[in-house]
């Protein structure tokens, strides 16, 4: 893509200075879509698509066994809402964050393509334009999808935050999504409708070819395109970024110089934000939100930290969710966890979680005879490698989902360009019986998987599978000869494995190429990224380098752990405070740093208070317990003598 060497102004002598110029990107081209759908209000929107606040609290809307794509959106809306906020009054949803039950409807059109960015890397994009948008204050909004889930995975994250700005909004599922294999008689609309393969028009996805070994084998995008996505998950942004501003263009005659660009999402959404401002040589993002990013990163650094110092070398989230999911199911039995949420849950896998022990100790991998011992060394293992003990409290969760299994399959055969066929580790993704049997789906779970499925195992009827040397399912992992010991030992032996480091190095950030004005935001506690190797380490090395960006800030929040969507269920809410509320936070302070030029706060760790009990119910979430970023902050976080310091 070529563009004129257009100057781009900038909001005063200071930012100019600060901010190396790039040119203003042409978007006068004409762009394809798909479908293009107005929503008028009345029983459809953009911000909730028709349900309203009472609606999301509610029960989830009921999908027929061949859904239409209006009703695959609705209830698309209702669990991407619920998958990713606690949307109760108790929560605060309503009324600290979030919006009301009183919100009206937010009426405006809706722009539906496919993209590529490298052959077979292609992701589907979405543009919302609002009715209260303002040309004369215009704004984009880029938001990927967290995790593996379809493109409207952002909706009620930073989706929603830009609607209710009278911004315009723009979606990537950044190469994931949530389509599965089917037979070669069906395939899927880009809005998750299914139609005869003989039928299929301009508008079909299915352009990513799946294939399934057998039907009890369940193939997703995410692990199985051959494309490795990831590599391109700051490409997908900017791309996204193209489509919608030159959607504006066409719409509003808007052109570049006219629109603050800002990319704003969470989790691997918030990695893929930071990724394109590193690479973003055309200048289309104006500034950056990351909440709890996943960033991979290969870095070595100090951190001083309530009186200690620790030499941090940080690792991927793959490398880390391969030592994790050996070890944290047996870490997880040791006795200082036995407060941490859903514990009694996992009660009944309690004697496969002690056969994990007894597994790593008979491979030498584990110091002890009992599962005393053997839990209290897992537990070192794990600290070891600088995840933090509020992380941990999160080990029951994690054991109970499966999620590092879950994780090491998705991203291994992702990062290989495997395929089903592969039968890497012995690991798949199936459905099962009530009984433990496998099976293959209903027509309905199928029907409805764009809807209903998250892109990873385990969501709608979809579960991590154990499979044998011929690549025919046995069982759910956990079932598997101790606690599925064998394929996830097999997961940390790829450690060792020459293309697998070449994949690593083809998605390592590089935090010194970020330029523009960023927020950072993450929780002490979260089980799932660890801030150690991410959000710490990717500040240290921008702050560190010789191009440090002067507009780079970091937000540290106290009992913030990585689902707010938990934080409606016993122990979580007595425990953590969401994220939620500091996102939003995040998002009006970028906001009014771009058009006012308000200064940003510092670096600064946020000193959150849990809501405990009070007379043995837990009381609801006030503004005592949520503090908000502050400009004048009683805890800085800083580099000092390139040391990351949080005193």
């Amino acid at each position: 893509m070529k563009y004129p060497l257009l100057i781009i102004s900038c909001l005063s002598l200071l930012a100019c200075a600060e901010q190396p110029i790039k040119p203003i990107p042409d978007m006068t081209s004409q762009v394809p879509v798909f479908k293009n759908v107005y929503y008028d209000g009345v029983n459809d929107d953009l911000l909730t698509a028709g349900l309203g606040l009472q609606g999301l609290r509610g029960a989830a809307p009921e999908l027929a066994e061949n859904p239409s794509a209006a009703a695959l959106r609705q209830a698309s809306y209702y669990h991407q809402f619920r998958a990713l906020n606690d949307v109760s009054a108790a929560g605060g949803f309503g009324s600290l964050y979030g919006f009301s039950a009183t919100q009206k409807p937010i009426t405006g059109h809706e722009y539906w393509s496919q993209r590529a960015v490298a052959p077979l890397a292609f992701h589907t994009v979405v543009l919302q334009i609002p009715d209260n948008f303002m040309p004369n204050k215009a704004c984009l909004v880029v938001a990927p999808s967290s995790g593996s889930r379809n493109v409207l995975g952002a909706v009620s994250t930073s989706g929603a935050w830009a609607l209710l700005r009278g911004c315009a909004v723009v979606y990537t599922d950044k190469g994931t999504g949530t389509q599965i294999a089917l037979d070669a008689q069906q395939s899927y609309q880009i809005d998750g409708t299914m139609v005869a393969s003989t039928k299929l028009s301009e508008g079909g996805l299915e352009r990513t070819k799946l294939n399934s070994p057998s039907n009890l084998h369940v193939v997703q995008k995410h692990a199985y395109s051959q494309a490795n996505p990831e590599q391109y998950w700051g490409d997908f942004v900017l791309d996204a970024a193209v489509y919608g501003l030159s959607l504006l263009q066409q719409e509003h005659g808007l052109n570049r110089a006219q629109t603050k660009v800002i990319a704003a999402s969470i989790s691997n959404g918030g990695g893929a934000v930071l990724r394109a401002t590193e690479i973003d040589a055309e200048g289309l993002i104006d500034a950056v939100v990351a909440g709890e990013p996943q960033v991979n990163l290969r870095h070595q650094y100090d951190l001083l930290k309530a009186g200690k110092q620790k030499s941090i070398s940080t690792k991927p989230l793959l490398e880390l969710a391969m030592h994790l999911s050996l070890f944290e199911p047996c870490a997880a039995l040791h006795d200082s966890l036995n407060d941490s949420p859903f514990k009694m849950n996992t009660v009944l896998l309690q004697p496969a979680m002690q056969a994990r022990c007894q597994a790593l100790q008979e491979q030498q991998l584990l110091a002890g005879d009992k599962t005393t011992e053997q839990s209290q060394n897992a537990l070192a293992l794990i600290t070891g490698i600088h995840i933090t003990n509020e992380a941990l409290q999160l080990a029951q969760l994690n054991t109970l989902a499966n999620l590092w299994g879950s994780i090491n399959h998705t991203y291994s055969n992702s990062y290989l360009r495997k395929s089903a066929a592969d039968n890497l580790c012995q690991s798949a993704m199936s459905a099962f019986s009530s009984n433990g049997q496998p099976r293959t789906l209903s027509a309905k779970e199928v029907s409805g998987m764009f809807a209903l499925s998250s892109g990873i195992a385990p969501s709608n009827g979809i579960e991590l599978a154990y499979t044998n040397a011929e690549n025919t399912v046995q069982s759910r992992m956990p079932a598997a000869p101790g606690f599925g010991f064998e394929s996830q030992l097999c997961f940390y032996q790829l450690l060792n494995s020459p293309a697998l480091n070449a994949a690593f190095a083809k998605i390592e950030s590089q935090p010194e190429k970020n330029t523009v004005p960023t927020l950072i935001l993450h929780g002490q506690a979260d089980g799932t990224v660890a801030i150690n190797h991410a959000s710490r380490a990717y500040y240290h090395k921008n702050q560190s380098s010789e191009a440090a960006n002067a507009q780079l800030r970091y937000y540290e929040l106290e009992h913030v752990q990585h689902f707010d969507a938990f934080l409606a269920y016993p122990g979580f809410n007595q425990q953590f405070v969401p994220m939620h509320p500091y996102f939003e936070q995040a998002l009006d302070l970028i906001y009014a740093h771009l058009f006012a030029e308000q200064s940003l706060p510092p670096s600064q760790l946020i000193k959150t208070k849990p809501r405990g009990l009070l007379k043995g119910q837990v009381p609801a979430l006030s503004a005592t317990h949520i503090p908000a970023i502050q400009n004048s902050p009683q805890t800085l976080i800083k580099i000092k003598q390139q040391q990351l310091e949080i005193e």
